[in-house]
């Protein structure tokens, strides 16, 4: 599927199990994965937004696609669109430089963008990725989103 000439891939997430106060949920996969990739595992956990990290003012939700564990996962903070139930945040690419940041960490460049949209996020979402592709300019950004929708999501077929 392609939106603006950008190819992205899809995956559909639905709830396995939560924490008791459900900030934490993990979900499973339920669409087979139709082209190669590594980006869209089988499980996948998304956290409320605790306010501990430098960037948390933005986000709403933390996502994670589990690789072998949950520590080397691959994750994003999810902010809000301004399309109601939908979120975007990029998967990053560590650089590994000399320099690190205050806290030691290598810094991150945003390399595939990302959406996440359902009218109960918290039960069941959809997962579309662009893969090596991001905008920075916040304006077009979210004029790209719109066009996604009005193609994409926005239809009886692909409403959750």
């Amino acid at each position: 599927m392609e939106t603006a000439n950008i190819d992205f891939i899809r995956g559909v997430y639905e709830k396995t199990s939560s924490n008791k106060d459900g900030t934490r949920i993990d979900f499973k996969r339920i669409t087979p994965v139709t082209q190669n990739n590594t980006l869209l595992t089988d499980i996948a956990r998304l956290e409320l937004d605790n306010g501990f990290h430098d960037r948390s003012r933005f986000f709403e939700y933390w996502i994670y696609f589990k690789s072998d564990a949950w520590v080397r996962s691959s994750k994003t903070g999810l902010a809000n669109s301004n399309i109601t139930n939908i979120f975007y945040g990029d998967i990053p690419r560590t650089l590994n430089l000399i320099t690190k940041t205050n806290k030691g960490k290598d810094f991150e460049n945003p390399q595939h963008l990302i959406f996440v949209y359902g009218s109960d996020i918290k039960k069941k979402f959809v997962v579309d990725i662009f893969k090596d592709f991001y905008i920075t300019d916040k304006t077009l950004l979210l004029l790209f989103l719109r066009d996604h929708y009005i193609k994409h999501i926005y239809t009886k077929k692909n409403r959750l």
